[in-house]
């Protein structure tokens, strides 16, 4: 809706209000804004703030009752219509409960006047006190080009330019007083053929292949926020700064956004749940609890710790060394056949003889290992029925086999335990007991509660603590501490410190993070010409990072994944750093107790500008990127545009 003001004693001629009734109009008006607030910064960049109507016209805006043009302009000059006008009626009904009763009075008589165009509105005139079906949409367009790494290493990186556009269509309907139901449709479209990426794009079957979930395909529409709160205990009155409904003392069920601190880069996603507020989230403290399950987890980052990795064994058996092995084997087998049988290297055609020797004594060997591996239940137990059946084969010496034992303990000990021959699967919780399968609680179930105090544009305050329920809270239970301080208007100071109390099976240490930044102004979609630049360092260590952060970036390092991991010459597929370098570094002799895999430490510079009401563009640069273990990663810049429409 589009309302102009200025020059209020001209005639508005046929269809238009007499320049009375608006001025009467925009008292009301006014004095409605100033019970809502006191100040507001300009938002039109046509209306001076040395005139009259600058802070009727500021704080009319900034409460939502007049809207301007999508230049960020007011166009004071051009007249209103009844249809405009009414809408500006609609928005002070809405919000009768912070008026007093001559306030009242007013609107009252202007809805009587206006009672058609409020009725083409969905307006009701009568029984105002029950504010039912009030809706307000507000369409999300989002234009974002991000390197999208298949490998982020600087000596063997490998990635792709994906550009893509993001749709949300976001809808809040006001119930009654105290009941409001938020919705949020999204889809993504690749703009040049690239798969874009979605935490929630892909699920498993239970034999751990991938397949795309309805609704996530290229335009493809998916519920992604549906829920409903009801306000208890005394009703709220007081609607400055809250568009969207009651914000303090809620209840709610259904799949809301929950943020993790300050910046979002550890859990910045949809809970699927219920959720208790006491206090109110937009100003003071409130602390909030909620029970569900986390559904923008990254799978591929998260699944391979409680759902196993399949072809270890295979990748192991089929290894260089392991043919070299076999093949020393069969040869020496070969030559104590044929020398029972009198055939000697003299003899003629002993290659010959020797070859289909091998050859048989080969398949013997593969056949005996795999007859052993199969009928153990760990991988210890494996290696031991390996020698045991090869000696009782006569396939080799006790020497060799207790060698043989102590080459494979030696390399493969430290995780033996964690490999399930049966199904060649290699479980990094197996010691714990968690054996799940791929389609089993791909939602992690969280239990998750906050404390935040808050002064807008002052400082804030956040302490928060979540943790997995059932086998995935063995490796995850986490602490936070976060908050921001506004040095000056224009200076603010941020930092956050998250521990995860679970060590990590396939790492050394119980791992946690930080992340400390520098900002100078606020980007306000709401305020054209406002901007903001900021620098952050974030240290990351793997089990700190639970798949879903606010930044591309940061999702990027923190929980990279090798989209082919090779082990030991066999692809293995989707593999998280945190395990690939592990066992890397295992069969590789390279791996001690004072190493920590996975993870990531960087630079992020930021910025962001508005240069019209609802665009905001922003561009962000990933620099100095190491992991723990101080290999290279490749520096990575994005850019986002995110316009709103009302």
């Amino acid at each position: 809706m589009r309302i102009t003001q200025r020059k209020l004693e001209k005639s508005f001629g046929e269809n238009m209000m007499s320049h009375c009734l608006l001025k009467t109009t925009l008292a009301a008006a006014v004095f409605a804004a100033a019970a809502f607030t006191v100040s507001a910064a300009n938002p039109f960049a046509d209306v001076d703030d040395s005139s009259w109507a600058y802070q009727a016209v500021s704080q009319l805006s900034d409460q939502g009752v007049v809207d301007g043009y999508p230049d960020g302009t007011f166009r004071g000059d051009k007249n209103v219509s009844r249809y405009e006008m009414s809408q500006i009626i609609a928005r002070l009904m809405a919000k009768e409960n912070t008026l007093n009763a001559s306030q009242k009075a007013t609107v009252d008589k202007l809805a009587g006047e206006y009672a058609d165009e409020l009725k083409s509105l969905g307006v009701r005139v009568t029984e105002l006190e029950k504010k039912t079906g009030h809706i307000n949409t507000i369409t999300e367009l989002r234009v974002q080009d991000v390197p999208r790494y298949d490998n982020v290493y600087k000596d063997s990186k490998s990635k792709h330019d994906e550009l893509s556009l993001r749709v949300r269509l976001n809808t809040i309907a006001n119930v009654n007083d105290r009941t409001t139901v938020y919705s949020q449709l999204e889809t993504y479209m690749s703009m040049n053929g690239k798969d874009v990426f979605q935490p929630n794009k892909y699920g498993y079957d239970s034999n751990g292949n991938r397949y795309e979930r309805n609704g996530y395909g290229d335009g493809d529409f998916h519920m992604n926020r549906l829920w409903a709160t009801y306000q208890f205990g005394p009703k709220q009155t007081d609607f400055t700064n809250r568009p969207f409904g009651p914000s303090k003392n809620l209840i709610g069920i259904g799949q809301f956004p929950v943020k993790m601190g300050v910046t979002g880069y550890t859990y910045d996603g949809q809970f699927k749940g219920i959720v208790a507020q006491f206090g109110d989230y937009v100003e003071g403290g409130h602390l909030t609890v909620a029970y569900g399950r986390a559904t923008d987890i990254n799978y591929d980052y998260t699944g391979p710790m409680m759902r196993g990795m399949k072809g270890l064994g295979k990748a192991i058996l089929g290894s260089d060394q392991t043919k070299s092995l076999v093949t020393s084997l069969s040869t020496q087998i070969a030559q104590k056949a044929l020398a029972a049988k009198g055939i000697s290297p003299s003899t003629p055609g002993y290659s010959t003889y020797m070859k289909a020797a091998a050859a048989q004594a080969a398949s013997t060997v593969t056949k005996t290992v795999m007859s052993a591996a199969q009928s153990s239940s760990t991988g210890s137990e494996m290696i031991k029925n390996i020698a045991q059946t090869a000696v009782g084969n006569n396939l080799m010496s006790l020497e060799d086999a207790k060698k043989l034992t102590e080459k494979l303990q030696s390399e493969y000990g430290n995780i033996a335990d964690l490999y399930n021959p049966s199904n060649d699967t290699l479980y990094p919780m197996r010691s714990q007991g968690v054996e799940m399968n791929w389609n089993e609680d791909e939602d992690v179930p969280v239990a998750y509660a906050s404390y935040i105090f808050r002064k807008p544009q002052q400082w804030e305050f956040h302490a928060y603590g979540m943790t997995a329920v059932g086998p995935v809270g063995k490796i995850c239970r986490a602490y936070g501490f976060a908050g921001a301080y506004y040095v000056t208007p224009q200076w603010h100071v941020q930092g956050e410190f998250v521990k995860n109390v679970r060590r990590l099976p396939l790492n050394n240490e119980r791992p946690y993070s930080f992340n400390y930044g520098l900002h100078y102004g606020t980007a306000d979609v709401l305020k054209a010409g406002s901007y903001e630049l900021g620098l952050d360092y974030i240290y990351s260590q793997a089990g700190t990072y639970f798949g879903g952060s606010s930044n591309d970036i940061v999702d990027q390092y923190m929980g990279h994944v090798y989209k082919n991991w090779k082990f030991q010459g066999q692809d293995m597929g989707r593999t998280p750093a945190y395990i690939a370098d592990k066992l890397d570094a295992i069969a590789n002799g390279t791996d001690s107790p004072e190493k920590n895999y996975g993870g990531a430490k960087f630079f992020l510079a930021k910025a962001s500008f508005v240069p019209m009401r609802g665009l905001q563009i922003e561009a962000d640069y990933g620099f100095n990127a190491k992991d723990m273990g101080g290999r290279k990663m490749d520096n990575m810049f994005m850019l986002r545009a995110t316009a709103y429409i009302k």
